[in-house]
């Protein structure tokens, strides 16, 4: 199994990388699409961030679409701010400890997995498995049966932070990476490691397309490689840097990347021949996890309010206060947030559009609350005509998974 630190030699077979980068841009994955990068319109949420592409946004308008009432809600110990999965007829939700799963419609726990370890924040679900990042005596990948039996391991050096992803449902291969700079990738079918290259820095964010893999590193470095198959290392295409560490990172295209940096605002990154080269960088907000990259803006949440760019310039459209710590989620014209506080938190759905007004004078941005008692502790899900998120509780209230429908 090969290994190697990653530096980026201008060599002509990178040079034919990139113009080959360039010329299927906006082939999948494209700006304006109508449908979503799981290639089926689907109203699942497989993903942290939806798709491997990581824009956290579904095309499909799903979720409530006016202000909803619980329809479940069960007792969950909550790991970071990780936000439900849904994939088919199952919500899937990870502790610690414990792999839990649900039905969709009543909440009830079709079962659980636990472990002897730790549970990295870290999961997706497809056709074939579910797969979770696992920490402690034995670092890797783990990938379950949609009963919660284990099929394989596959070992890393140590525990994974960024997104897990498949580029698509019938490539057998997906891409994993650890805080020791390894980034992986790792057969679906039996688990076996079939290359590794080393970074600079702890990986926090992971995102890819087809064969196009971008790494975000705690350092600031986004790296894009070019993925030439299971028996030969990728090939660097280009890489570049941002002060600060790299929450997110999304493929609005196959060439061009948004990356959103810690303390360090949004950017947009031109691929292909511009190796990189921001086309524009706010730095108004902080992201957390994920961006969401829609048709037509960018948006980004932070501790003070959520942010809405237009994606081809950067431009400011419009902007909402609040404590929006964790990551936000789009569907259709919808933008989800949760609202941390533990005084008047809860979920908020604006219109993507951000209504009609000028600068933070509008008036139609906001379509409903909900509100949480003691606030949202994770990213909302839009999926199913539903919403999932976990309530913090009270002061001696557990934390709860709950699902949110229209009336």
């Amino acid at each position: 199994m090969p290994s190697r630190e990653f530096f980026l030699r201008p060599t002509r077979r990178r040079f034919l990388h990139a113009i080959g980068a360039s010329s299927i841009l906006g082939l999948a994955g494209c700006l304006g699409g109508e449908r979503g990068s799981t290639g089926d319109g689907r109203a699942d949420w497989p993903f942290p961030n939806f798709s491997p592409t990581g824009t956290s946004y579904n095309p499909r308008a799903t979720g409530p679409d006016s202000k909803p009432t619980e329809s479940w809600g069960v007792e969950v110990s909550e790991l970071d701010l990780s936000r439900p999965l849904v994939f088919e007829n199952t919500v899937y939700y990870l502790e610690p400890d414990r792999l839990r799963a649900f039905d969709v419609a009543d909440g009830s726990e079709r079962w659980s997995a636990t472990t002897r370890n730790s549970f990295d924040p870290s999961m997706m679900v497809d056709s074939d498995h579910v797969y979770v990042g696992q920490s402690g005596s034995q670092d890797g990948v783990l990938a379950l049966t949609h009963d919660g039996d284990e099929v394989w391991r596959a070992p890393t050096v140590s525990s994974i932070w960024a997104p897990i992803v498949r580029p698509r449902p019938d490539d057998d291969h997906l891409y994993a990476a650890d805080i020791d700079g390894y980034v992986y990738r790792i057969r679906v079918s039996d688990g076996t490691v079939e290359w590794r290259i080393r970074v600079f820095g702890p990986v926090i964010s992971l995102a890819a397309e087809y064969n196009r893999l971008v790494v975000g590193t705690e350092g600031g470095e986004v790296s894009m490689f070019y993925d030439d198959g299971p028996r030969r290392e990728p090939t660097g295409l280009w890489r570049t840097k941002l002060p600060g560490g790299i929450e997110a990172l999304a493929l609005p295209n196959s060439s061009d990347v948004v990356a959103g940096a810690f303390g360090a605002g949004v950017a947009y990154l031109r691929g292909a021949m511009h190796a990189g080269k921001p086309s524009w960088h706010r730095d108004e907000s902080s992201p957390h996890d994920s961006v969401v990259v829609a048709p037509d803006r960018v948006f980004s949440t932070d501790g003070s309010g959520l942010y809405a760019y237009d994606v081809h310039d950067g431009k400011e459209q419009w902007s909402a206060d609040g404590d929006f710590f964790a990551p936000p989620a789009g569907a259709g014209n919808t933008i989800f947030v949760s609202d941390t506080s533990d005084d008047s938190g809860g979920v908020i759905a604006f219109d993507r559009s951000g209504g009609v007004g000028i600068d933070d004078t509008r008036i139609g941005a906001r379509r409903w609350k909900y509100s949480l008692t003691g606030g949202a502790l994770t990213g909302p899900t839009p999926a199913h005509d539903a919403l999932f998120v976990v309530e913090a509780g009270g002061e001696n209230e557990p934390a709860r998974l709950v699902a949110l429908r229209a009336e």
